[in-house]
Protein backbone atom coordinates (compact mmCIF):
# COMPACT_ATOMS: atom_id res chain seq x y z
CA UNK A 1 0.00 0.00 0.00
CA UNK A 2 1.24 3.47 -1.00
CA UNK A 3 2.83 5.42 2.16
CA UNK A 4 -0.11 7.75 4.32
CA UNK A 5 0.77 11.15 3.58
CA UNK A 6 -1.27 12.73 6.03
CA UNK A 7 -4.91 12.14 8.68
CA UNK A 8 -7.16 14.95 9.08
CA UNK A 9 -10.55 14.27 10.92
CA UNK A 10 -13.81 16.43 10.01
CA UNK A 11 -13.67 19.35 11.75
CA UNK A 12 -9.67 19.90 10.68
CA UNK A 13 -11.05 19.65 7.18
CA UNK A 14 -14.19 22.04 7.47
CA UNK A 15 -13.04 24.41 9.95
CA UNK A 16 -9.84 25.84 10.54
CA UNK A 17 -10.33 27.98 13.42
CA UNK A 18 -11.34 25.09 15.08
CA UNK A 19 -10.71 23.63 18.00
CA UNK A 20 -11.95 20.89 20.70
CA UNK A 21 -12.25 20.02 24.21
CA UNK A 22 -12.51 16.58 25.21
CA UNK A 23 -13.71 16.24 28.70
CA UNK A 24 -14.14 13.51 30.94
CA UNK A 25 -16.10 14.69 33.98
CA UNK A 26 -16.31 11.81 36.07
CA UNK A 27 -16.31 8.13 36.11
CA UNK A 28 -19.80 7.87 37.71
CA UNK A 29 -22.47 6.15 35.66
CA UNK A 30 -26.25 4.41 36.40
CA UNK A 31 -25.33 1.60 34.76
CA UNK A 32 -22.20 -1.03 35.38
CA UNK A 33 -21.90 -3.19 32.14
CA UNK A 34 -19.96 -6.06 31.67
CA UNK A 35 -18.04 -5.03 29.19
CA UNK A 36 -16.76 -1.66 30.66
CA UNK A 37 -13.91 -1.64 32.70
CA UNK A 38 -14.82 -0.80 36.39
CA UNK A 39 -12.98 2.26 36.73
CA UNK A 40 -15.14 4.07 33.87
CA UNK A 41 -18.33 3.68 36.41
CA UNK A 42 -17.81 2.99 39.82
CA UNK A 43 -17.20 6.58 40.93
CA UNK A 44 -14.31 6.65 42.21
CA UNK A 45 -13.29 9.69 40.13
CA UNK A 46 -16.38 11.74 41.87
CA UNK A 47 -17.63 14.56 40.28
CA UNK A 48 -15.93 17.78 40.69
CA UNK A 49 -17.31 20.91 42.02
CA UNK A 50 -19.98 22.49 39.69
CA UNK A 51 -18.07 26.31 39.86
CA UNK A 52 -14.95 24.56 39.04
CA UNK A 53 -16.16 23.11 35.92
CA UNK A 54 -17.93 26.82 35.13
CA UNK A 55 -14.90 28.93 35.64
CA UNK A 56 -13.25 26.47 33.53
CA UNK A 57 -15.86 27.30 30.56
CA UNK A 58 -15.30 30.53 30.91
CA UNK A 59 -11.41 30.56 30.61
CA UNK A 60 -11.43 28.45 28.08
CA UNK A 61 -14.37 30.36 26.13
CA UNK A 62 -12.69 33.70 26.76
CA UNK A 63 -9.19 32.16 25.84
CA UNK A 64 -10.28 31.18 22.23
CA UNK A 65 -12.74 33.42 21.63
CA UNK A 66 -10.27 35.83 21.44
CA UNK A 67 -8.30 34.07 19.04
CA UNK A 68 -11.61 33.55 16.96
CA UNK A 69 -11.46 29.92 17.26
CA UNK A 70 -14.87 27.86 17.67
CA UNK A 71 -14.76 25.55 20.48
CA UNK A 72 -16.73 22.39 20.37
CA UNK A 73 -17.03 20.88 24.44
CA UNK A 74 -17.08 17.01 23.82
CA UNK A 75 -18.62 16.34 27.50
CA UNK A 76 -17.77 12.52 28.58
CA UNK A 77 -18.01 10.11 31.77
CA UNK A 78 -19.17 8.21 33.42
CA UNK A 79 -22.87 9.36 32.80
CA UNK A 80 -22.57 12.88 32.05
CA UNK A 81 -26.19 13.86 31.99
CA UNK A 82 -27.31 12.27 35.83
CA UNK A 83 -24.22 14.75 37.39
CA UNK A 84 -25.81 17.94 39.58
CA UNK A 85 -25.85 21.00 38.22
CA UNK A 86 -25.02 19.11 34.64
CA UNK A 87 -27.81 21.79 32.94
CA UNK A 88 -25.71 24.71 33.90
CA UNK A 89 -22.95 23.35 32.28
CA UNK A 90 -24.63 23.47 29.45
CA UNK A 91 -26.36 26.45 29.54
CA UNK A 92 -22.79 28.14 30.18
CA UNK A 93 -21.18 26.21 26.82
CA UNK A 94 -24.42 27.79 25.41
CA UNK A 95 -23.95 31.30 26.46
CA UNK A 96 -20.12 31.56 24.51
CA UNK A 97 -22.31 30.54 21.52
CA UNK A 98 -19.82 27.54 21.54
CA UNK A 99 -21.13 24.02 20.85
CA UNK A 100 -21.59 21.40 23.12
CA UNK A 101 -21.59 17.58 22.32
CA UNK A 102 -23.06 15.18 24.65
CA UNK A 103 -21.86 11.73 24.89
CA UNK A 104 -24.93 9.33 26.95
CA UNK A 105 -26.30 6.66 27.08
CA UNK A 106 -30.28 8.65 27.17
CA UNK A 107 -31.14 7.50 30.71
CA UNK A 108 -32.80 10.43 31.69
CA UNK A 109 -36.20 11.04 31.49
CA UNK A 110 -38.47 12.08 28.23
CA UNK A 111 -38.98 15.31 30.59
CA UNK A 112 -35.68 15.90 31.42
CA UNK A 113 -34.69 15.98 27.70
CA UNK A 114 -37.55 17.72 26.22
CA UNK A 115 -35.92 20.80 28.83
CA UNK A 116 -31.91 20.25 28.31
CA UNK A 117 -32.50 19.91 24.51
CA UNK A 118 -32.73 23.74 24.83
CA UNK A 119 -28.76 23.86 25.36
CA UNK A 120 -27.43 20.92 23.45
CA UNK A 121 -25.86 20.89 19.67
CA UNK A 122 -25.08 17.41 19.60
CA UNK A 123 -26.04 14.37 21.21
CA UNK A 124 -24.29 10.78 20.79
CA UNK A 125 -26.42 8.18 21.92
CA UNK A 126 -25.51 4.80 22.73
CA UNK A 127 -27.42 2.36 23.43
CA UNK A 128 -26.68 -0.79 26.14
CA UNK A 129 -29.16 -3.76 24.97
CA UNK A 130 -28.34 -5.99 28.08
CA UNK A 131 -29.34 -2.97 30.13
CA UNK A 132 -31.79 -0.37 28.44
CA UNK A 133 -35.19 -0.14 27.11
CA UNK A 134 -35.80 -0.14 23.47
CA UNK A 135 -39.20 2.04 24.03
CA UNK A 136 -37.56 4.61 25.92
CA UNK A 137 -34.36 5.00 23.21
CA UNK A 138 -37.13 5.45 20.74
CA UNK A 139 -38.86 8.62 22.68
CA UNK A 140 -35.99 10.13 23.81
CA UNK A 141 -34.65 10.39 20.19
CA UNK A 142 -38.34 11.18 18.98
CA UNK A 143 -38.03 14.01 21.59
CA UNK A 144 -34.95 15.56 20.74
CA UNK A 145 -34.72 14.60 16.76
CA UNK A 146 -35.75 17.83 15.02
CA UNK A 147 -33.49 20.13 17.56
CA UNK A 148 -30.74 18.19 17.95
CA UNK A 149 -27.87 16.56 15.87
CA UNK A 150 -28.36 12.81 16.80
CA UNK A 151 -25.29 10.05 16.44
CA UNK A 152 -26.02 6.37 17.69
CA UNK A 153 -24.10 3.48 18.44
CA UNK A 154 -25.29 0.28 19.24
CA UNK A 155 -23.39 -2.26 21.78
CA UNK A 156 -22.28 -4.78 19.81
CA UNK A 157 -23.69 -7.73 21.97
CA UNK A 158 -21.96 -11.33 21.16
CA UNK A 159 -25.05 -13.58 20.37
CA UNK A 160 -27.26 -10.62 19.77
CA UNK A 161 -25.23 -8.75 16.82
CA UNK A 162 -28.13 -10.02 13.93
CA UNK A 163 -31.02 -8.81 15.61
CA UNK A 164 -29.14 -5.82 16.47
CA UNK A 165 -28.78 -4.95 12.90
CA UNK A 166 -32.10 -5.06 12.13
CA UNK A 167 -32.45 -2.21 15.13
CA UNK A 168 -30.42 -0.15 13.23
CA UNK A 169 -33.21 -0.27 10.60
CA UNK A 170 -36.13 0.05 12.81
CA UNK A 171 -34.61 3.52 14.58
CA UNK A 172 -33.38 4.88 10.81
CA UNK A 173 -37.13 5.05 10.21
CA UNK A 174 -37.69 7.66 12.85
CA UNK A 175 -36.15 9.70 10.76
CA UNK A 176 -37.97 9.02 7.48
CA UNK A 177 -39.57 12.11 7.69
CA UNK A 178 -37.21 14.66 10.00
CA UNK A 179 -36.37 17.84 9.16
CA UNK A 180 -33.52 18.36 11.23
CA UNK A 181 -31.66 15.06 10.78
CA UNK A 182 -31.21 13.95 7.60
CA UNK A 183 -32.77 10.09 7.04
CA UNK A 184 -29.84 9.37 4.58
CA UNK A 185 -26.91 10.77 6.99
CA UNK A 186 -27.67 10.27 10.60
CA UNK A 187 -25.16 7.95 11.43
CA UNK A 188 -26.31 4.63 13.16
CA UNK A 189 -24.51 1.26 13.84
CA UNK A 190 -23.52 -1.55 15.89
CA UNK A 191 -20.59 -0.91 17.50
CA UNK A 192 -17.49 -3.32 17.69
CA UNK A 193 -17.12 -3.84 21.60
CA UNK A 194 -13.38 -3.94 22.02
CA UNK A 195 -11.71 -5.32 25.46
CA UNK A 196 -10.93 -1.57 27.18
CA UNK A 197 -6.90 -1.73 26.98
CA UNK A 198 -6.94 1.83 29.20
CA UNK A 199 -3.16 3.16 28.60
CA UNK A 200 -2.05 0.69 26.49
CA UNK A 201 -0.66 1.11 22.98
CA UNK A 202 -1.36 -2.16 21.34
CA UNK A 203 -3.51 -3.57 19.33
CA UNK A 204 -7.12 -3.53 19.97
CA UNK A 205 -8.82 -7.47 20.82
CA UNK A 206 -12.60 -7.72 20.58
CA UNK A 207 -14.68 -8.44 23.53
CA UNK A 208 -16.56 -11.24 22.04
CA UNK A 209 -15.24 -13.60 19.32
CA UNK A 210 -17.75 -12.41 16.37
CA UNK A 211 -18.81 -14.78 14.01
CA UNK A 212 -18.13 -13.92 10.08
CA UNK A 213 -22.05 -13.24 9.66
CA UNK A 214 -21.56 -10.40 13.01
CA UNK A 215 -18.36 -9.06 11.61
CA UNK A 216 -20.02 -8.52 8.40
CA UNK A 217 -23.02 -6.08 10.36
CA UNK A 218 -20.32 -4.47 12.75
CA UNK A 219 -18.18 -2.99 9.47
CA UNK A 220 -21.49 -1.70 7.74
CA UNK A 221 -21.24 2.17 7.65
CA UNK A 222 -23.07 4.31 10.07
CA UNK A 223 -24.50 6.05 7.42
CA UNK A 224 -26.92 4.54 4.88
CA UNK A 225 -25.19 3.98 1.29
CA UNK A 226 -27.36 5.54 -1.40
CA UNK A 227 -28.04 3.55 -4.44
CA UNK A 228 -26.91 5.41 -7.61
CA UNK A 229 -30.14 7.34 -9.14
CA UNK A 230 -29.98 8.53 -12.81
CA UNK A 231 -31.26 12.17 -12.55
CA UNK A 232 -32.95 13.78 -15.62
CA UNK A 233 -31.36 16.90 -16.57
CA UNK A 234 -34.65 19.38 -15.68
CA UNK A 235 -35.06 17.21 -12.41
CA UNK A 236 -33.95 19.49 -9.68
CA UNK A 237 -31.43 17.83 -7.39
CA UNK A 238 -32.01 17.12 -3.58
CA UNK A 239 -29.87 18.83 -1.47
CA UNK A 240 -28.45 15.95 0.42
CA UNK A 241 -25.59 16.68 3.03
CA UNK A 242 -22.08 15.34 1.55
CA UNK A 243 -21.53 12.10 3.45
CA UNK A 244 -17.74 12.16 3.58
CA UNK A 245 -18.30 16.04 6.15
CA UNK A 246 -18.51 13.78 9.23
CA UNK A 247 -15.57 11.13 8.19
CA UNK A 248 -12.03 11.23 8.73
CA UNK A 249 -9.93 11.47 5.49
CA UNK A 250 -6.71 9.35 4.73
CA UNK A 251 -4.46 10.85 2.08
CA UNK A 252 -1.79 8.27 0.67
CA UNK A 253 1.17 9.05 -1.24
CA UNK A 254 0.13 8.00 -4.42
CA UNK A 255 -3.04 10.62 -4.76
CA UNK A 256 -5.43 8.07 -2.99
CA UNK A 257 -8.23 9.52 -0.41
CA UNK A 258 -10.25 7.00 1.44
CA UNK A 259 -13.03 8.33 3.80
CA UNK A 260 -13.63 6.51 6.85
CA UNK A 261 -16.28 6.40 9.82
CA UNK A 262 -15.00 6.78 13.35
CA UNK A 263 -16.41 3.37 14.06
CA UNK A 264 -14.67 1.94 11.11
CA UNK A 265 -10.81 2.93 11.42
CA UNK A 266 -9.92 0.44 13.95
CA UNK A 267 -11.82 -1.95 12.58
CA UNK A 268 -10.09 -2.02 9.58
CA UNK A 269 -6.77 -1.26 11.28
CA UNK A 270 -6.03 1.93 9.72
CA UNK A 271 -4.91 3.00 13.16
CA UNK A 272 -1.54 3.07 12.63
CA UNK A 273 0.63 6.63 12.88
CA UNK A 274 3.52 6.09 14.41
CA UNK A 275 6.68 8.53 13.39
CA UNK A 276 4.13 10.71 12.29
CA UNK A 277 3.52 14.57 13.17
CA UNK A 278 0.40 14.50 15.47
CA UNK A 279 -1.17 18.20 15.58
CA UNK A 280 -2.07 16.95 19.79
CA UNK A 281 -2.46 20.30 21.48
CA UNK A 282 -3.01 22.84 18.76
CA UNK A 283 -6.71 21.46 17.29
CA UNK A 284 -7.72 19.30 20.80
CA UNK A 285 -7.20 19.01 24.43
CA UNK A 286 -8.32 16.66 26.68
CA UNK A 287 -9.34 17.64 30.23
CA UNK A 288 -9.21 13.88 32.76
CA UNK A 289 -11.70 13.36 34.95
CA UNK A 290 -9.56 14.91 38.45
CA UNK A 291 -9.19 17.94 36.33
CA UNK A 292 -5.70 17.36 34.54
CA UNK A 293 -5.30 19.04 31.18
CA UNK A 294 -4.16 17.06 28.44
CA UNK A 295 -2.46 17.87 25.01
CA UNK A 296 -4.55 14.45 24.39
CA UNK A 297 -5.67 11.16 25.67
CA UNK A 298 -2.13 9.58 25.18
CA UNK A 299 -1.00 12.19 27.07
CA UNK A 300 2.22 13.56 25.68
CA UNK A 301 2.10 16.85 27.14
CA UNK A 302 0.20 17.66 30.50
CA UNK A 303 -0.44 21.36 31.11
CA UNK A 304 -1.79 22.01 34.42
CA UNK A 305 -5.12 20.95 36.85
CA UNK A 306 -7.99 23.20 36.25
CA UNK A 307 -8.50 23.30 39.99
CA UNK A 308 -5.76 26.17 39.88
CA UNK A 309 -5.10 29.18 38.25
CA UNK A 310 -0.99 27.89 37.24
CA UNK A 311 -2.45 25.78 33.95
CA UNK A 312 -1.32 26.84 30.77
CA UNK A 313 -2.53 26.49 26.71
CA UNK A 314 0.15 25.13 24.76
CA UNK A 315 0.99 23.65 21.15
CA UNK A 316 2.67 20.83 20.33
CA UNK A 317 3.20 18.74 17.42
CA UNK A 318 5.04 15.66 18.36
CA UNK A 319 6.03 12.41 16.37
CA UNK A 320 4.00 9.75 17.35
CA UNK A 321 5.72 7.64 19.55
CA UNK A 322 2.79 4.36 19.52
CA UNK A 323 2.48 1.42 17.24
CA UNK A 324 -1.48 1.81 17.45
CA UNK A 325 -3.33 4.91 18.69
CA UNK A 326 -6.89 3.88 20.44
CA UNK A 327 -8.80 6.43 21.20
CA UNK A 328 -11.29 7.56 18.69
CA UNK A 329 -10.68 11.42 19.43
CA UNK A 330 -6.97 11.35 19.39
CA UNK A 331 -7.31 9.17 15.82
CA UNK A 332 -9.11 12.11 14.35
CA UNK A 333 -6.37 14.96 14.93
CA UNK A 334 -4.53 16.09 12.42
CA UNK A 335 -1.26 13.89 11.20
CA UNK A 336 1.30 14.62 8.86
CA UNK A 337 4.45 12.62 7.59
Amino acid sequence: MSKLVSVRGPHARNDQDYIRIQWNMGNSCNYSCDYCPTILHDGSKPWLPLEMYLNTIDRLSTHYNALHKRLDYELIGGEVTVMPGFEDIIRKISEYNTHSIVFTNGSRTVKWWRKAKEYMDTVILTYHPLTQDKQHLIDVINEIKEDINIEINIAGIGGQVEELGELVEELRSLFKDCKYNNYNNVSICVKTMYKKLLGARSKQETYWEYSNKELAILQRPGIKPQESVHNHENKPQENVPDPTAWMTEFLYEDGTVKYVQNHQIINEGLNQFKGMKCHIGYESINIDATGEIYSSWCGAANFGNISNNNWQLLESKPRCPFDYCNNISDISITKTA
